[in-house]
């Protein structure tokens, strides 16, 4: 028991070095699959359970475990079982110095992660860039108010994509809003209820379950219009508003973006950027995306729904879209999407840097 305390103390700081980004990593990894910390928790406690079990065979007696188990001698099964067991013990024996620190800190991890501690410790602290595609290391957020970012933009500015990489880069709960009016819109043109009828598309909104939402269904040209249409709609947005302030709620942080999200649905966010990119550009973006699907599609035709769809936008009476007062602009014209995100993380990281010297 003594020997056990002992290398419990000498291994301690190592271990909790280890099992601080190890609960970030749980952390994140709940965020991002929907499941419940607890879930994947006990899912890495696994390997280091398998490791604590072997590593006992192989201190245990022989003739005592045999006996113990019945007579392993005789089931070759069972045999076989201990034998390896054995084996992996003694590699875990070879290797103590490894596997004791990486076993305290899962299990430092595991009970770390379900207490609520070390959310943004998830990324290596080593590594100063990040590849296209990697998560980036999580800022430390400040302790009086979640880490809550606002997106804003017209369509096809990028702003979807830059909400999308903003939320894993620190390691927040992501909801386009999008899509909420997208979905409306696409169930009440399915249905045949005229989409200029408020109270019959507010009725379709305050049904909607976000849980059934095909995003992918709802990408297309058509959904959006059908969504620019249902938004302008008082009851419609009233529904919709509500889900989305009760997700911006969330005491973890959260990046949503849309056309009104830091002037009406979170106009206390700590961080607001209004992403835009000239008509022209974002027509051309459009033309091209839908051109590498193989769809027939004329430049022209889709520059003029563009500046219509602006100007319904921005002409609504309810929410009209505009930048808040005190968000930071960020036009993508000329960058390419990592050019943007990079801009993105600076002005995010420059306002929480704000922050923390106020």
């Amino acid at each position: 028991m003594l020997a056990a305390a002992l290398a419990i103390l000498f291994f301690s700081p190592l271990a909790f070095i280890y099992g601080r980004v190890a609960a970030g990593r749980i952390h994140a990894q709940a965020q991002r699959t929907g499941r419940a910390r607890l879930a994947v928790g006990l899912s890495r406690l696994v390997l280091p359970l398998l490791l604590v079990l072997c590593l006992a065979v192989r201190l245990a007696d022989p003739y005592a475990l045999a006996v113990f188990l019945g007579g392993a001698g005789e089931n070759p099964v069972l045999a076989f079982i201990l034998s390896t067991a054995h084996v992996i013990g003694s590699l875990a024996a070879i290797f103590f110095f490894l596997t004791i620190p990486f076993v305290l800190g899962r299990l430092f991890a595991v009970a770390a992660a379900l207490g609520g501690y070390f959310q943004n410790a998830g990324a290596n602290p080593l590594r100063f860039g990040v590849a296209s595609g990697e998560e980036a290391p999580a800022v430390e957020r400040n302790t009086m108010a979640p880490l809550t970012i606002a997106i804003d933009g017209p369509a096809a500015a990028g702003k979807g994509t830059l909400a999308k990489r903003l939320a894993a880069h620190y390691a927040l709960p992501y909801l386009d809003t999008g899509l909420l009016y997208r979905a409306v819109g696409r169930r009440a043109a399915e249905r045949g209820i005229d989409l200029d009828d408020p109270q019959a598309t507010g009725e379709v909104a305050r049904a909607l379950d976000a849980g059934e939402i095909d995003e992918a269904s709802l990408r297309g040209r058509e959904a959006g219009e059908l969504a620019s249409r249902v938004a302008a709609h008082p009851p419609v947005r009233a529904a919709l508003v509500a889900f989305q302030k009760a997700f911006a709620a969330d005491p973890r942080g959260a990046v949503l973006d849309g056309r009104d999200i830091g002037t009406v649905i979170c106009p206390q966010a700590r961080v607001k950027i209004f992403v835009t990119a000239s008509p022209q550009v974002r027509a051309r973006r459009r033309t091209e995306e839908l051109s590498a699907k193989g769809r027939a599609v004329d430049y022209e035709r889709i520059l003029a729904e563009v500046r219509e769809r602006d100007a319904r936008d921005a002409g609504r009476l309810e929410a009209p879209l505009k930048p808040a007062s005190d968000a930071a602009l960020l036009d993508t014209s000329e960058m390419d999407i990592e050019t943007a995100f990079r801009a993105a993380c600076d002005l995010v990281d420059r306002a929480l840097d704000a922050e923390r010297r106020a």
